[in-house]
């Protein structure tokens, strides 16, 4: 752990090693604050239980799979990579329910034909071809023209040739050009599926009358059982400490040149007691069991660092990090320096457009 001298001796070196000479040593002509930065994750072995009933559709072996009584009682050692996920299956004691099905063979009588093969089917079907639905333009399929009064005999209407493109005789009133081609005025056609004969293939059964059982899948038994799952969920928490402020430019640096401690705050840790002094009160909450957590991994990085402004260079920080072997020294303008930048950027902007505005 770096100590003041260390830090100072660390600095006066960075210095005199760039042909900046001190005038003396620098105690007493600067000024050291110390700061902390913890970096990391803790990944947690989140734990759920359910149980339900299952049933499998056929002959189902569950031998192998653990046996309880409890759901909750059911001891499962704990994980040892709490960052990999696990799921188990268990089967509650006395549960297992194996029968052959009602059903016999798997296969049921067809409700729809009930067990005929075939189905009903209208023998003459409404004709699609008919114009406008109309199967003939004089008599409309009943073979009496409204054109003709009872007891004579009057001619056919006039029809447009657009009226009788084809058109043909119609069988109901002896008109020529008139009725639909397809029904020849009858206005219903022989039904294509069972040629008229008034019943059609079942096409849920195929004919057989019988179709497949679908409690046990047609294949005439089943297992029934009462089936636990316990699930292991990995669930994992960034840790960045201080989580924003000032330091976020010192991060940078310590990410690049310092010589992070591993620390998992274990009882035997002896990074322990600075890091929670350093952040007890924001490093708690982190450190809190979580709901139907069985175990986790602290997988953290601690380091601590030197900030030192020097009198006879005052537009200069100095961060002094630990690494390794020597302390690593960097040097940045100071916050002073850094407005006095931007000021000078500023003012040579406001030169440029009024010369601008001059020479317009």
């Amino acid at each position: 752990m770096l100590g003041d001298d260390e830090v100072l001796k660390a600095v006066q070196s960075h210095i005199e090693s760039r042909g900046k000479p001190l005038a003396g040593p620098l105690p007493g002509a600067s000024a050291i604050t110390w700061h902390s930065l913890l970096k990391g994750q803790i990944v947690r072995s989140i734990e759920s239980r359910s149980e339900k009933k299952r049933l499998h559709r056929g002959p189902l072996d569950l031998s192998d799979r653990p046996v309880y009584d409890t759901l909750g009682d059911h001891r499962v050692p704990p994980p040892r990579d709490p960052a990999k996920p696990y799921s188990r299956k268990l089967v509650r004691r006395g549960s297992i329910d194996d029968r052959l099905c009602a059903c016999g063979n798997g296969v049921v009588r067809c409700r729809r034909c009930e067990g005929e093969g075939t189905i009903r089917c209208a023998p003459r079907q409404r004709c699609h071809s008919c114009r406008d639905t109309t199967c003939c333009l004089l008599c409309g399929g009943d073979g009496r023209s409204a054109l003709k009064p009872a007891g004579k005999q009057a001619g056919p209407p006039a029809h447009t040739a657009a009226d009788t493109a084809d058109r043909g005789r119609c069988m109901e009133c002896g008109e020529p050009g008139v009725a639909c081609v397809t029904c020849r005025g009858r206005g219903r056609v022989t039904c294509p599926t069972c040629q008229g004969e008034g019943s059609k293939p079942c096409p849920d059964c195929a004919q057989d009358g019988t179709v497949t059982h679908t409690h046990c899948a047609g294949t005439g038994r089943t297992v029934e059982w009462t089936e636990g799952v316990i699930t292991r969920t990995p669930s994992t928490e960034e840790v960045r400490l201080p989580e924003s402020g000032p330091l976020s430019w010192a991060r940078k640096l310590a990410d690049q040149h310092a010589a992070w401690t591993p620390t998992t705050l274990a009882d035997d840790d002896p990074e322990r007691a600075r890091v929670e002094k350093d952040f007890g009160a924001t490093l708690q909450p982190l450190l809190r069991t979580h709901d139907q957590e069985i175990a986790r991994r602290t997988e953290l990085a601690y380091v601590r660092f030197a900030k030192v402004a020097v009198h006879e260079h005052a537009h200069r920080i100095y961060y002094v990090f630990p690494t390794h072997g020597r302390p690593t020294v960097v040097g940045r303008p100071s916050p002073k320096r850094l407005w006095q930048i931007a000021g000078i950027a500023a003012l040579v902007i406001v030169l440029l457009t009024l010369v601008n505005g001059l020479l317009a």
